[in-house]
């Protein structure tokens, strides 16, 4: 019994409760390093003025084209259109117009989140020390972080080229072939008597800067989303072990119960240090997870309805890109809510090793935990207006098939082009 008793003091004193405190954390590294290089297209936080200067120039670009856009779906509705089929129908006009609204609120919201960065960073760093927990870090997340990056960037970048080659004929000569991809694009802001190649080089390079933005805030809500349940992670884990321990010791010590209950106050207090910090975070990603669903959404409808419409027309590079681009949207958002819906998985699956736990071992702050755990509602949200669970991925499948009938219903226009769905 005394030999039991000193293993549990000890195990208490040496590697329960005296933490060793990191001051280098890979997860707020990575991150910070992302924020470092996302400067070169647009995102900036507290950089130096000359990024911000740079990031001055890409919105200014971005909002002149989306001024643009915008008139050009007004005018297309208000029947002042000079051609309103193909690539300047009402429907590629507001594909277009959504592309560019998207990459400027994109690119508002993430420099906000950059500029905020430091700051979450010191809350991420006191919230990991105030647990004084010894809690080993995860050794596996930068792994997964990178993983997580080069897929994503390989895969966006091959959907990308696969975007580009698509509506190039390579049949023309060379110095046409800038004006074809524009006109095609594009076609929405250009028409052949009004091209310039003064216009289409910066509007090919702004467009491939919308597309990176667009890329990156699926890829920082997963990121942020990875970091936010391996804390969790890590915490469940130190649960299980210290269950594990106490089934160990089947003979209940009197003299070790204060120390029992004095660490179990500890990971109560750990666990709601680090539902405050999911839930700073989400006032900070709320919006950006709001924009990310709802874009990802309205692309997913769209491509759905042409190509059920329309049918897959065009070459074989077309059919291809349709087919990749598709499932490149449904990936990301999967990905997005797959993401963000661990970490609620995460936040209540330590109930698991507390129900398996015998009674005898229970004591008050066992017994809050439990409590706690089971009441206290942790998950990413849009802005409140909706949580990211896995529950809400089949909400969204449902949401697509329905919108998909109606359109489908009240479509009567026929399909003499891919894109020519509504006409003035």
């Amino acid at each position: 019994m005394l030999d039991s008793m000193n293993h549990i003091q000890n195990l208490a004193n040496h590697e329960l409760l005296l933490p060793n405190r990191p001051f280098y954390d890979d997860f707020i590294y990575f991150v910070g390093t992302i924020f470092h290089y996302s400067c070169w297209f647009g995102i900036v936080g507290s950089g130096r003025p000359v990024w911000k200067a740079w990031s001055l120039i890409l919105l200014i670009m971005l909002v002149t084209i989306e001024g643009s856009a915008i008139w050009k779906v007004i005018r297309a509705l208000a029947g002042w259109a000079v051609d309103v089929s193909g690539n300047r129908s009402v429907t590629a006009r507001l594909a277009g117009t959504m592309f560019y609204a998207n990459s400027i609120i994109c690119l508002v919201l993430t420099s906000r989140l950059a500029a905020s960065w430091e700051k979450q960073t010191a809350l991420w760093i006191a919230v990991e020390r105030a647990m004084t927990l010894n809690i080993p870090p995860d050794a596996t997340i930068k792994k997964r972080m990178i993983i997580v990056t080069i897929v994503m960037s390989v895969c966006g970048c091959v959907e990308h080229f696969l975007s580009v080659v698509s509506q190039i004929d390579f049949n023309l000569p060379a110095s046409t072939i800038l004006k074809q991809y524009i006109l095609s694009s594009h076609g929405f802001l250009f028409m052949k008597s009004s091209y310039s190649c003064w216009l289409a080089l910066p509007l090919l390079f702004i467009s491939n800067i919308a597309t990176i933005l667009w890329g990156f805030q699926d890829f920082i809500i997963i990121v942020i989303s990875m970091g936010l349940t391996s804390r969790y992670h890590r915490l469940n884990q130190f649960v299980a072990k210290l269950c594990a321990l106490e089934k160990q010791n089947r003979e209940r010590c009197e003299k070790t119960e204060p120390i029992k209950v004095y660490t179990w106050r500890k990971i109560r207090e750990a666990y709601v240090k680090q539902a405050m910090l999911v839930r700073t975070v989400n006032d900070g990603v709320g919006a950006l997870i709001t924009l990310s669903c709802f874009v990802n959404f309205y692309f997913i409808s769209l491509q759905l309805f042409l190509g059920i419409t329309q049918g897959l027309t065009g070459g074989l590079l077309k059919q291809v890109y349709y087919i990749v681009s598709l499932c490149w949207v449904v990936m990301r958002i999967s990905g997005v809510v797959l993401a963000a819906s661990d970490v609620n998985l995460h936040s209540k699956m330590a109930l698991q090793y507390l129900h398996g736990c015998n009674f005898k071992y229970y004591n008050v702050e066992v017994d809050r935990l439990q409590n706690q755990l089971t009441k206290d509602y942790v998950a990413l949200s849009g802005m409140g207006f909706f949580t990211l669970t896995k529950t809400i991925l089949l909400q969204m499948a449902g949401s697509v098939i329905t919108y998909e009938l109606v359109l489908i219903q009240f479509d009567d226009k026929g399909t003499n082009d891919s894109v020519n769905v509504t006409k003035s």
